[in-house]
């Protein structure tokens, strides 16, 4: 997951070697694109506006995302500090209308704690 970049001198030899992060560069289609799928939106709900006051911050997310995974994709995409990240699965419930029977879909939602002094403008306008 590291490029290396190397820097040749006027002679033609090799000065140094850096080492750069590849979640600060964006590379083929940015750095949008190679995050989209690990957010899927801002949970939007009573608690979560209390919560933002405090610089918590909940998103829906894939059930397949882990807490580093949305680290990485709420840092590259809003520029912030993320101090800590909790997640919660929930099992859909069992649903029927009249003989027939279904079960609701499974989610998962992250919560999102900022660096104190950081905030997110996710729900404006709404």
């Amino acid at each position: 997951m590291l490029a290396k970049t190397v820097k040749k001198s006027a002679k033609g030899a090799a000065d140094t070697a850096s080492v750069e992060n590849d979640i600060t560069k964006p590379v083929s289609g940015g750095i949008i694109k190679r995050y989209a799928h690990t957010l899927i939106k801002p949970h939007v709900s009573e608690k979560a506006a209390h919560l933002a006051g405090r610089g918590i911050y909940i998103f829906d997310v894939p059930l397949s995302a882990n807490k580093l995974e949305v680290r990485k994709a709420v840092e590259a995409l809003y520029k912030v500090n993320v101090t800590n990240v909790r997640t919660i699965r929930g099992i859909g419930k069992m649903v029927r209308r009249g003989k027939i029977t279904g079960q609701r879909n499974h989610w998962k939602k992250a919560l999102v704690e900022l660096k104190k002094g950081q905030t997110l403008n996710l729900v404006a306008g709404v």
